[in-house]
């Protein structure tokens, strides 16, 4: 290697599993500066492939070379009676040597899955019991677990049971864990959620909750009796928190006293809850900067709800991302127009009901520190005269507060005519006559957004061929020279766009490196092969 560590973990970086693994193989020197990078993150056996399978196969091998020097100490046997044993023998672990490399271990469902994917059960060896060995002989005390899923039906799992002990192994080390099933109303099952988290530890910096209640129970908001001891806990650190499901009791009373250094919180679901989990964040949850409201997967969330939740901030959110579930309304979009001052990331995901085309620009005058305008709605379309915002007294454009720190902007604007279709009329005049104002009022708007790193405009699905956007230095494409932080451009499959446009992009942008919406295989097929073959860096895709 090159004897000079930083330059080592450069080229080590670089290389693939594959070619890491080589490279152990050439001498020693190369063994020693290879394997941190080779086994310091165990996720690889995620993805069953060749290094995996010769992987397990290890781990059960040492398995059973491990019990088998179990069984014959118990027995009383001598190591000379040992040697004779079909399997080798060997005082220390072959898996123990790459235990002070490791630092990030998979789940134990996807090790499951590939145990089992290899068919190590046919050796008669639960799966629960490999990844345990596995965990213990080469997993230091620092390694760290990247996801674990616990079910309440784990909690009475019995002691000795090889799949508590592996929960035991990898709580303290999980760095996001997920809890979902049924919790019971009685005491006993909120000790035992209590202490399935207190084995959780600093480490843990994400927690999803999707716990119900079991089915013929409704005494939920009832309870005279709940833990009563509210000492900070070890896992209390943790930033992030889900909510998929819940119900209010007395289990989270003290659950949510624990979360005082949550600063992104995600909300799934609502069953009546919004007003009480909106105290709880205004009165435990003084850190939060960023919520995340519905799932995508069609729980209605109301207009009040969702306004409920965006005013459980004390200190002003920076992020939040509405989902297609979640449907806001008036009410949720005058609370949310009190975040202006500090908002920096907003994002309608999916279908939002309730958010229409006017509710954009308010947004864009008025927030000063606004980074991410992203919405996905395909319902949902902007005028171009509407996104232009001149003013009609001076005939200028009006200033947005954002025009400084704009990094992504996804709109879908329609009303644009094309200058290819000259039979087009539009209101007042041909495309002579406006089309050519609109495109440039267009252009004007986009180039005082000089720090634009992703631009996203039309939409294949809102696509009217004779109106969409046209990206020609004739339109007055040239007009967005200013734009030199644009990494990514997307537009509908209907623009125009021809090779000389694109040509003058690649050199008037000089770090782009994505651009998104070129028909393939049809009319820019030119454009693509031009593309492909002087400026391979570029990506050329369809996300539409």
């Amino acid at each position: 290697m090159l004897d000079i560590q930083e330059l080592d973990d450069l080229v080590c970086q670089k290389l693939s599993q594959h070619d890491l693994a080589q490279c152990a193989r050439v001498n020693k020197k190369w063994h020693s500066v290879v394997i941190p990078h080779l086994w310091g993150d165990l996720t690889l056996l995620e993805e069953p492939g060749d290094g995996t399978r010769g992987f397990i196969q290890m781990v059960l091998k040492d398995y059973l070379k491990h019990h088998l020097h179990q069984a014959l100490q118990d027995t009383g046997r001598s190591i000379k009676q040992l040697a004779k044993t079909p399997l080798s023998f060997s005082h220390k672990s072959v898996l123990s040597k790459y235990g002070p490399w490791i630092r990030l271990l998979p789940s134990p469902q996807c090790l499951k899955r590939a145990f089992r994917f290899y068919r190590t059960g046919e050796s008669g060896v639960p799966e629960s019991e490999l990844i345990l060995h596995l965990c213990k002989q080469s997993s230091p005390d620092n390694a760290q677990v990247k996801y674990l899923s616990v079910s309440t039906l784990d909690l009475d799992l019995a002691p000795r049971d090889s799949q508590r002990a592996m929960y035991e192994f990898m709580l303290p080390r999980a760095r996001q864990l997920y809890i979902h099933g049924r919790l019971s109303t009685s005491y006993a099952d909120m000790a035992k959620m209590i202490n399935l988290l207190d084995q959780c530890s600093g480490t843990l910096k994400r927690l999803d909750m999707n716990l119900g209640i079991p089915a013929g129970t409704s005494e939920i908001f009832k309870l005279e009796e709940g833990p009563t001891d509210i000492q900070p806990r070890a896992w209390a650190s943790f930033k992030e928190l889900t909510l998929l499901h819940w119900m209010d009791g007395s289990f989270w009373t003290w659950f949510f006293k624990q979360c005082r250094r949550v600063e992104t919180l995600e909300v799934c679901c609502l069953d009546g809850t919004a007003q009480v989990l909106a105290q709880f964040m205004l009165t435990h949850m003084p850190h939060l900067t960023k919520i995340t409201l519905g799932s995508g997967r069609f729980s209605h969330m109301k207009d009040d709800d969702v306004a409920i939740l965006l005013a459980g901030s004390t200190s002003g959110w920076r992020h939040v991302v509405l989902r297609s579930d979640a449907h806001p309304g008036k009410q949720a979009m005058d609370a949310l127009e009190e975040h202006m001052p500090t908002l920096e990331t907003l994002e309608f995901n999916g279908v939002c009901r309730g958010f229409w085309s006017e509710n954009t620009l308010p947004f864009l005058r008025s927030c000063p520190l606004l980074q991410s305008f992203v919405n996905t709605d395909r319902f949902t379309t902007l005028d171009v005269k509407t996104f232009i915002d001149r003013d009609s007294v001076t005939d200028t454009l009006r200033p947005w507060d954002c025009e400084r720190t704009l990094k992504v902007l996804r709109l879908a604007i329609t009303g644009i005519p094309r200058r290819d279709w000259p039979g087009y009329s539009i209101e007042g005049g041909s495309w002579f006559s406006q089309g050519y104002e609109i495109h440039n009022g267009l252009f004007d708007r986009l180039a005082r957004l000089n720090h634009l790193e992703v631009l996203w405009l039309g939409s294949h699905s809102h696509g009217n061929d004779n109106e969409s956007l046209e990206l020609s230095l004739e339109s007055g494409l040239y007009k967005l020279y200013g734009l030199q932080q644009l990494r990514e451009l997307h537009f509908g499959l209907s623009t125009k766009i021809g090779i000389q446009d694109v040509q003058w992009m690649v050199e008037s942008w000089p770090r782009l490196r994505v651009i998104d919406g070129l028909d393939v295989d049809g009319v820019h097929e030119e454009v693509v092969g031009w593309l492909r073959k002087i400026h391979p860096e570029i990506s050329v895709v369809r996300t539409y």
